[in-house]
């Protein structure tokens, strides 16, 4: 029997930010200072998605995001509010233009309504690669996202994982129930 899901977490999530229309999802790689592979040598990067918009003359996004708690090993999903695109923590980042006008709210529902907080990671490999691989093919699977997202997103982490200074590590590290 699986565990309760978390309650999607959006008490980051200001406001001005929801219903916005994105006007480019972003799949970003952030460094994690001081968590490294097992060899200490390479710097973990933690994958999630974004979508990124103007509001006046201020770049901003709604990270969609995940959490895990200790050894607990339900994910919790989180919306942040960003005062920025793309983080400038991200050495590695993939963007695309949207294929149709959806909002940040739009994202949200969506993700409810497909359970996307039914997550547990597995001990092994990269659980936020895995989810935020997921986000962008349900995105592109429903049509938000172009033809081709989830294989020009994937060109992008095998990037980032052939860079000497940098540990993706493999997949699944999680799955959905």
């Amino acid at each position: 029997m699986n565990p309760p899901p978390k309650p999607f977490d959006i008490a980051q999530w200001q406001k001005k930010d929801r219903g916005v229309i994105v006007q480019r999802f972003v799949a970003s790689a952030v460094k994690m200072p001081g968590q490294t592979d097992p060899t200490k040598t390479k710097t973990l990067l933690h994958w999630r998605g974004g979508g990124a918009y103007k509001l006046g003359l201020s770049g901003r996004s709604t990270s969609y995001d995940t959490r895990k708690d200790g050894s607990d090993p339900v994910i919790e999903v989180q919306l942040i509010s960003k005062d920025f695109e793309v983080s400038r923590a991200a050495p590695y980042y993939w963007d695309t233009l949207l294929a149709k006008e959806y909002t940040t709210t739009q994202i949200y529902e969506l993700m409810v309504a497909r359970n996307f907080n039914r997550y547990m990671y597995n001990g092994n490999g990269s659980g936020c690669l895995t989810w935020t691989t997921a986000l962008v093919q349900l995105l592109e699977d429903e049509d938000v996202l172009p033809p081709g997202s989830v294989a020009a997103f994937q060109a992008k982490v095998a990037q980032a994982r052939a860079d000497p200074i940098y540990w993706v590590p493999d997949e699944p590290g999680a799955h959905f129930y």
